[in-house]
């Protein structure tokens, strides 16, 4: 009897706030700005016949042809094709095998496993390959010790193979995860039943446990596809003394060295949009079948361990050898290149410690101002971004907005885009848009690229805990009269509050590790630690490059604590 009267609240509240409906289709409109914008000027630029900065362009599909009949181009693709099977294979078995092993097995030392997996995820990219180098190139301390007693060594990283090693610093902490994630969400009543009934617990991974996390590894293996696609300073370190490119080093080079061919980067960027922009519809197409291997049942199991017997500890020691290696030393190298003058096997370290290369980041004022910069443009941005996220989060999961239901996918769009197709289109949209222009040297500019790239993490950490808190107390403070804007600052925001700071963190974090988008928009005054740390690895600088990671690493663990410490986040990817 109730229930027509309070519809009828509710509609005439909807009707009667003009904010309401301000508030959400100004929000609307911003992420579509902010997200497709710049994905419209590179799309044109590689359609015209000069940079977009000169004008009576025409249209032509010059640029296109222009780069098919480039032999470069043709290599990079390949070059990029290789690089990503081979780090999807690896990444994918090593990735979903520890979370098995931690999720459903009697892996000793699992506590300890599941926080050292995920910790990479917060490592400055750049920073650990040259931890990478330091350790395991042919002139680093692994490597000379390893070639020193057994004669040679089996690893190249300067190759493709030894590229795809590399990611794994990345790539197996995303597999990890996500698996986790699905292991944690499946009825383990099955694999319970199936040992009862006397398989052994090999059988049962293989034939029960294995099967349903198909569409979680088929996603991981899409989403390492899409990393390898994108990434810009792994192969330009390793890949450039070599002359091996990939798609997106052969766009930075390009850029860089022959600015008569911004149209045809453009055109080689539009090629790259529409690949990843398929591989996130097949993503969205794996996840949601998905739902074909769900298992259900009256009420959650215990999850019954897989006994591993007399492999436990070796497994465990395998798995320990396996974080050493690839997690550990790189941090390690990393640090000890950047506290020694050299660090070599053939020297001991303690003879060769210095603080030259600190102090070289805090004399240089471009260093220190990159530094400085980062963290401006972090504090801001994450504080920023959490703001509009959180108002995109309740027009799209708290409100009757007509278009509610296209801001998820639009804002987890910018995550499968590569870092260096955002940065052009940043860089046109600047050139474009006359208003806009004077933020293309600015720190500023820098930030909405940042802030873009990003929105995906940002958002998913507050969806996630604002569709679990109960919708009832809205119903109950709109059945009063309260208008949806009220609503919203008056009860969910106030619920919200340990979720949107930890989208700061979050945001922060990744805002301070990114630096893509940043390549063809930093100049003089407007540097930021990815971009210094590249140009100075080309230059030749090694010990100020690993400073400035060290300096990096400590910040974002000085974020993290602070969020832990003052309001309990927990960063979980």
């Amino acid at each position: 009897m109730m229930a027509a009267p309070v519809l009828a609240r509710l509609t005439r509240n909807d009707k009667g706030a003009p904010l309401d409906r301000l508030i959400q289709w100004g929000t609307w409109l911003l992420v579509i700005v902010l997200i497709f914008g710049p994905v419209v000027p590179v799309v044109y630029a590689g359609f015209v016949d000069r940079p977009l900065y000169e004008s009576g362009g025409i249209l032509t599909l010059d640029n296109f042809a222009e780069l098919g009949a480039d032999p470069a181009f043709w290599s990079a693709l390949r070059n990029t094709v290789l690089f990503a099977l081979m780090a999807t294979v690896p990444g994918v078995v090593i990735g979903a095998s520890l979370a098995v092993l931690i999720a459903r097995t009697d892996l000793p030392m699992r506590r300890f496993f599941s926080i050292v997996f995920v910790a990479p995820l917060l490592f400055p990219g750049l920073g650990v390959t040259l931890g990478w180098v330091t350790m395991y190139s042919p002139s680093g301390f692994v490597s000379t010790w390893v070639a020193e007693n057994f004669g040679s060594t089996p690893w190249n990283l300067y190759s493709l193979p030894g590229m795809a090693i590399v990611t794994l610093e990345k790539t197996v902490p995303l597999v990890y995860l996500m698996v986790r994630a699905r292991l944690s969400s499946m009825d383990t009543s099955i694999e319970s039943a199936a040992l009862t009934a006397g398989a052994a617990p090999l059988r049962v991974l293989r034939t029960i446990t294995l099967p349903m996390l198909r569409p979680a590894l088929l996603t991981a293996a899409i989403l390492i596809v899409m990393v390898a696609f994108e990434t810009l300073g792994l192969p330009l370190i390793l890949g450039a003394p070599v002359d091996i490119d990939t798609l997106s080093t052969y766009l930075y080079r390009t850029w860089t060295t022959d600015p008569t061919r911004q149209g045809t980067v453009s055109a080689a960027a539009s090629g790259l949009l529409l690949l990843v922009t398929f591989l996130l519809w097949l993503r969205t197409r794996v996840e949601g079948d998905g739902s074909r291997y769900t298992t259900a049942s009256g009420k959650p199991s215990a999850v019954r361990r897989l006994g591993l017997g007399r492999w436990r500890w070796s497994l465990a020691l395998l798995i320990s050898g396996y974080v050493i290696a690839a997690i550990v030393l790189p941090v390690v190298g990393l640090v000890m290149t950047s506290v020694t003058q050299i660090f070599t096997p053939a020297v001991s370290p303690w003879e060769v410690l210095t603080s030259r290369h600190f102090e070289t980041v805090f004399n240089n004022d471009a260093l220190l101002r990159s530094i400085t910069n980062s963290l401006l443009i972090g504090v801001v941005g994450s504080i920023l971004a959490t703001a509009v996220l959180a108002v995109a989060a309740l027009v799209a999961h708290r409100s009757r907005f007509r278009l509610r239901s296209t801001l998820p996918s639009i804002l987890f769009y910018p995550r499968a885009l590569p870092g260096i197709v955002v940065g052009v289109g940043i860089f046109w949209t600047f050139v474009l848009v006359t208003p806009l222009e004077p933020l293309r040297t600015t720190v500023w500019g820098i930030m909405i690229a940042f802030i873009v790239r990003n929105t995906a993490i940002g958002y998913a950490a507050i969806q996630s805990s604002l569709l679990a808190i109960s919708t009832e107390l809205d119903a109950a403070a709109r059945t009063s009269g309260a208008t949806w804007f009220r609503t919203c600052r008056s009860i969910v925001i106030p619920l919200l509050r340990p979720a949107l700071a930890g989208c700061v963190i979050l945001m922060f974090v990744s805002i301070l590790n990114d630096y893509e988008p940043a390549v063809f928009l930093v100049t003089t005054g407007n540097e930021v630690l990815g971009v210094t740390m590249l140009k100075q690895w080309s230059a030749g600088f090694a010990g100020p490059v690993a400073a400035l990671g060290v300096i990096q690493i400590i910040i974002t663990a000085l974020a993290v604590a602070i969020g832990r410490i003052a309001w309990g986040v927990k960063l979980r990817a």
